[in-house]
């Protein structure tokens, strides 16, 4: 362990779920009970959704048990359910997955049968995307609660739409389970903490310490509504003022402020334990209004300090590079790579300002890009990203080629034109099921918490699930694009540059998964030309690939005002889709990994 704490310190912060003694609320069949009857009594009284959801939520933060940690420096200790080890709402997210699953098959029956299906061959697979989202901090911790509040408070005022009600429920809630925190902490001897939650009840974030336990409040509250946080934002320039005011006035010293960051970073390594992402945490990059200056300062320093001294991987911190990124921050964290902490993301900030641009997105909103999720890049505050609402499988088609049997091609430009074709047909298909999923969103998973945070939405009136925000995007993960190359690369080497065996022959050898011609086999995987090794005839394959993807995808509309975007990357994926594939090309087993994200195949570089 590097740095100057003791060992049992980093323990204990990294424990305080495990060891949390919850007494007050209620117990968790309770509280799915009571949430249940709640959307039950508003269906059969055509209470609007939206409505019924802020209900929801605010019931399960009324009465949903909290603790607070003995030692810790920051409230929030929320009981999970440990059954699916989320948090202890598990009605909403059923009822949020029943109705997806009702509408889905009675509205859309052709369209549902024919997601099951694609994503059993190991196609694609089309979702309604409910987690890639991230709030406008910015606004968050500038207005507080009490401001998110009281300009829903002034908007129902003017228009008591069903949005402005629902975000109205939703933003009392949220205050008052701060001051239910605060209420535990005083009875628990916190008279720190009760001071610090009663303030943020009362007025937006004075300090660092205040606007980090926001931070950690609104995490909950979001996720308890139903939308993965994916996002933290962009730490140092959204913490930075509250502190320089610490510092200016002598609350926090340089020490004080990185044991605060510890203690943070800490609390969500331990809220993390046994999900399946982590949150990114973005750090630099350049500044509103000013091409030449990274707004890398004095707390990415402290806070990449406190990454590298616990050394955990949750939060998962992402760097924005340009050329004016200081060489003393590379640096560093070149070190936390070379000392095995690879819980980092860099993103290349001019490659992604033009792909922005490219997109019609404004310059000026370039400056809060942040990576959601794993990596995704998104404006915070104006985007509903969505990135995985589509995984496609680019080596599918390579596959599909063998499955006609009426296709009998004299020349490898006729391999190619057809696995070209299979490309678009099945990328359209994927697409034009997810649309039909879009439509689902309001329907599903209306969110008063996160659109109250986001200005075009409020102004709007339009909840995010209606599409308010400035940008409503829909990603296209595209998987297997080296197994694609190899594939197609090998067929034209074996079956029409050396005339090894027909391509007929091919497709018997591949249907019987190379059994008993190994030796060619090992040619396949190893002699042909490869993506990823500079050979120019693979590397026109998989650009014109990647080429034909983009401009189909980048250029179809979704159901959200917006447009779909290509990501060429695999994560799971690559496991998913090969597990449901046929033997390939390439000289790949059937069930066995297609290549990941936009790199060679394994063994082949």
């Amino acid at each position: 362990m590097n740095g100057s704490l003791p060992l049992e310190v980093y323990e204990n912060l990294d424990s305080i779920f495990d060891r949390a003694e919850f007494v007050d609320g209620m117990p968790v069949p309770q509280i799915n009970e009571a949430v249940r009857e709640i959307f039950n009594s508003d269906q059969a009284s055509s209470v609007p959704f939206a409505v019924t959801r802020a209900k929801m939520l605010a019931f399960t933060l009324q009465n949903i048990r909290i603790a607070i940690n003995a030692s810790g420096k920051f409230a929030g200790v929320v009981e999970r359910d440990y059954l699916s080890n989320r948090y202890a709402t598990s009605a909403i997210r059923f009822i949020q997955q029943e109705r997806y699953n009702k509408i889905a098959r009675e509205e859309f029956p052709d369209i549902y049968n024919r997601n099951i299906t694609e994503s059993e061959k190991g196609t694609s697979v089309a979702v309604l995307d409910l987690s890639h989202t991230c709030p406008d901090w910015e606004r968050i911790l500038t207005l507080g609660v009490t401001g998110l509040l009281q300009l829903a408070e002034d908007k129902y005022n003017k228009n008591p739409s069903v949005f402005n009600e629902s975000v109205l429920i939703a933003y009392r809630a949220f205050r008052d389970f701060i001051v239910r925190f605060a209420g535990i902490a005083g009875k628990h001897g916190r008279s720190d903490l009760a001071g610090i939650l009663s303030g943020l009840a009362r007025h937006a974030p004075q300090t660092l310490h205040e606007a980090l336990q926001l931070s950690i409040l609104y995490f909950h509250v979001q996720e308890i509504e139903g939308e993965w946080v994916r996002s933290f934002g962009l730490f140092d320039r959204q913490f930075l003022p509250f502190f320089e005011e610490d510092m200016l006035c002598g609350r926090l010293t340089e020490e004080s402020a990185e044991d605060l960051l510890i203690h943070y970073f800490s609390f969500f390594h331990a809220e993390s334990k046994g999900k399946d992402a982590g949150t990114a945490t973005c750090f630099g990059g350049l500044l509103p209004g000013n091409d030449t200056e990274d707004g890398c300062n004095k707390l990415t320093y402290l806070a990449w300090q406190a990454f590298r001294k616990l050394g955990n991987p949750t939060p998962k911190f992402s760097l924005r590079v340009n050329p004016y990124t200081p060489d003393e921050i590379l640096d560093f964290a070149a070190q936390c790579i070379q000392e095995g902490q690879n819980s980092m993301v860099f993103a290349n900030e001019p490659l992604i300002r033009k792909a922005f641009l490219q997109q019609g997105k404004d310059r000026h909103d370039l400056a809060n890009f942040v990576p959601i999720g794993c990596y995704e890049p998104a404006i915070m505050g104006k985007e509903l990203s969505c990135t995985m609402t589509c995984d496609y499988n680019l080596a599918k088609p390579a596959e599909l080629i063998f499955d006609d049997k009426t296709f009998t091609p004299t020349s490898f430009e006729e391999v190619e034109k057809y696995y070209f074709e299979l490309l678009c047909s099945t990328l359209t298909d994927v697409m034009s099921r997810a649309v039909e999923y879009e439509k689902m969103w309001n329907k599903v998973n209306p969110s008063p918490i996160l659109s109250g945070t986001m200005k075009e939405c409020m102004e709007r009136d339009l909840d995010v699930s209606e599409y308010g925000t400035k940008y409503a995007t829909s990603g296209v993960m595209c998987a297997g694009l080296a197994t694609a190359v190899d594939s197609l690369m090998a067929i034209k080497t074996m079956v029409f540059d050396r005339k090894m065996l027909s391509f007929d022959e091919l497709r018997q050898i591949l249907a019987n998964d190379w059994q008993g011609h190994e030796e060619l086999q090992l040619f396949a995987g190893k002699r042909p030309p490869k993506w990823g090794c500079g050979n120019p005839e693979a590397d026109r394959i998989g650009k014109k690939i990647c080429d034909t993807a983009a401009d189909l995808i980048n250029n179809t509309s979704n159901a959200k005002g917006g447009r779909y975007q290509m990501g060429l990357w695999s994560i799971y994926f690559c496991l998913i889709f090969g597990q449901s594939m046929k033997a390939t090309a390439d000289g790949r087993h059937a069930g066995t990994t297609v290549s990941k994200n936009s790199g060679c195949t394994a063994g082949c570089d």
